[in-house]
């Protein structure tokens, strides 16, 4: 599936892949198990999500990964939980969030906040980007490290 990542690299400035076997056809469980493990067994859930948190640990430790984007809206709701127990520091977000905080529309204010209202990394001047620019990858807002 190719589309999710096609729209992380337009918008972000740095994209790892977790390992080959890990991703694709070959996915690991996020330890929601289609929502069923979502609830409150929260040992089932930590032990349920281990082979991802391993695979994530591992780009962490080999290429400095600081967020994990996903489009699945189960894994965004687990993995805080998930990553806070296997791997301090770890952040995730939504591919949708990614897109928010890199367009820059005609006309807007300046911004120095992403849509959680955390200071952006390293505020850059705006100046608004044609369609074709963003499409091009060359509209990204936020510097730093987008992952998936």
């Amino acid at each position: 599936m190719e589309e999710p990542r096609y729209i992380i690299r337009q918008v972000c400035n740095n994209f790892v892949e977790m390992p080959e076997e890990t991703i694709r056809e070959n996915t690991l469980c996020c330890g929601s198990g289609a929502g069923l493990n979502a609830g409150e067994d929260m040992e089932l859930r930590l032990r349920g999500g281990f082979p991802r948190a391993n695979a994530v640990r591992y780009v962490k430790e080999k290429h400095g990964v600081n967020v994990i984007a996903c489009i699945c809206a189960l894994d965004r709701a687990v993995f805080p939980a998930l990553f806070d127990y296997w791997i301090p520091g770890m952040q995730t977000c939504g591919v949708h969030e990614l897109v928010g905080n890199a367009l820059i529309m005609d006309g807007e204010i300046p911004r120095t906040l992403d849509l959680r209202n955390q200071p952006l990394p390293n505020p850059k001047k705006q100046e608004p980007v044609s369609p074709d620019e963003a499409v091009n990858g060359e509209g990204t807002l936020k510097e730093g490290e987008c992952n998936a």
